[in-house]
């Protein structure tokens, strides 16, 4: 009688471990033996597991305090662990506090690279991650299409390989996925603001583009214990704290003109003209790749009443003016001055994180176009100028 009731309540503490916390047991049939293989956040930043395969086999343990997506990572060269996609092999798993199953032969393992979810990945314990994987089956195919009309673009605009018919073609098929692609994740969010996914699919919306009232409006989607909740902030920071939205005034501060004279840089940009303000830097190949194609824009608009002001990002002055000079642009040139410290900080003015990036602006100094480069340009300009 006394083991029986020892068993009992053993039993009753695996049981209750196993409630307070998850287990997540996997299976990668065919994996290299005695392989290191980690339990990563999904921006792959933090570790919070890591243990070795043993024929196929892996288990992570650990607590949350709500659902949250992170990601089984399994190095396929440990000396590149930021580069290299195509050897960075990488599961998506919303983890509870459940017993999570995950299995897929090693070899079909995707990487960060891939597009599509492997028909044979199984994933089973979580209803949260059931959740996502029904939001990620339904706009895959909108993801998959996006991606094959960029390719096209590609070829007809950089390349050279089509008419400008295409090319605008190609833009008009891109921004209609790309509006299916928000209103679905506005839809999901109407269906299932309470649901952590909601939170993952808000850091798709891109809702910048859309203005300040629809950030305020899909917010206001969320369940009222939500938005006062834990990720309630969060969620105000992703959706209504964003720097720069379309229909916002452009952002005014300190800049040095090409004699290093300091002025704002609201002084460069003429009223009651449409400009294109930019971000670029004489180390950014892409920046460096456009501009060919800004002069045929600017030279076919500019009379019509089309500005550009470029705003480097460099903080060594001499590449710069080197760089202008040689490159022979002739709109308005600037470089973020000491007031917003250069670099980063010049970005943070526009709440981005890479250049190239542009911005039209009516001729009141209003944004009516974000991410306004190459054939996004030029057909906006079409469309203003009548062409």
């Amino acid at each position: 009688m006394k083991w029986s009731f020892i068993i009992i309540v053993l039993l009753l503490l695996v049981g209750c471990q196993l409630n307070d916390g998850y287990v997540i047991k996997g299976e990668l049939a065919g994996a290299p033996e005695n392989e290191w293989i980690y339990l990563m956040d999904d921006d792959q930043h933090q570790y919070y597991d890591s243990v070795q395969l043993h024929d196929g086999r892996f288990e992570f343990r650990g607590k949350v305090n709500f659902p949250e997506l992170k990601k089984i990572i399994f190095y396929k060269d440990p000396t590149q662990r930021v580069y290299g996609w195509a050897n960075i092999l990488c599961i998506p798993v919303y983890v509870e506090n459940s017993e999570i199953l995950v299995s897929i032969p090693f070899a079909e393992m995707p990487s960060k690279l891939a597009k599509k979810v492997p028909a044979s990945l199984r994933i089973e314990g979580s209803g949260v991650h059931d959740l996502y994987q029904g939001y990620i089956q339904q706009i895959e195919p909108l993801n998959l299409k996006f991606d094959g009309v960029f390719d096209q673009y590609r070829q007809v605009y950089y390349r050279g390989k089509g008419s400008e018919q295409d090319v605008i073609k190609c833009v008009k098929e891109m921004d209609m996925l790309r509006d299916s692609i928000y209103h679905y994740g506005v839809d999901f969010i109407r269906k299932h603001g309470d649901s952590p996914v909601a939170t993952y699919v808000v850091n798709k919306l891109a809702v910048e583009r859309y203005g300040r009232e629809e950030a305020q409006r899909v917010l206001e989607l969320f369940p009222p214990q939500v938005r006062t909740g834990e990720m309630g902030e969060q969620l105000e920071k992703t959706l209504i704290g964003k720097t720069l939205y379309v229909n916002d005034m452009i952002p005014d501060f300190l800049v040095l003109d090409i004699n290093l004279n300091e002025k704002r840089l609201s002084e460069c940009v003429h009223k009651g003209r449409y400009t294109l303000v930019e971000l670029w830097a004489s180390w950014c190949g892409p920046c460096r790749h456009d501009i060919p194609r800004l002069k045929e824009t600017y030279k076919r608009f500019h009379e019509k009443g089309f500005d550009i002001v470029s705003v480097s990002i460099d903080d060594e002055m001499d590449k710069w003016k080197s760089a202008v000079s040689r490159e022979g642009m002739e709109w308005t040139q600037v470089c973020g001055a000491k007031g917003v410290k250069y670099g980063k900080e010049c970005m943070q003015a526009f709440g981005v994180n890479a250049v190239p990036s542009g911005f039209l602006i009516d001729p009141q100094g209003k944004v009516i176009d974000v991410a306004s480069r190459g054939g996004w340009l030029n057909m906006k300009l079409i469309e203003l100028f009548g062409e």
